[in-house]
């Protein structure tokens, strides 16, 4: 495993300015440009999108997501 991802607060700041993907509690998916993060796993994305099992995307300038709704994060593919 590559040095500055070996560590999650690492991987976290080498991934700021890049667009993610953030599982939530509940089945939901969001991907955005994530723009900041604290010591309790908030996130702050913008240009974000929201998708949870069906056709509906819900579109968002900005958005704040609480650190316990996180499941994993992942850089987004292309």
């Amino acid at each position: 495993m590559n040095d500055r991802r070996s560590k999650p607060r690492e991987f976290l700041e080498s991934c700021l300015g890049e667009r993610i993907e953030v599982a939530l509690k509940g089945d939901g998916l969001v991907r955005g440009e994530f723009k900041s993060f604290d010591e309790h796993l908030n996130l702050k994305l913008e240009d974000a999108r929201k998708t949870k099992n069906g056709p509906n995307d819900r579109k968002f300038k900005s958005l704040i997501i609480w650190g316990s709704n996180v499941v994993f994060i992942s850089p987004s593919p292309v």
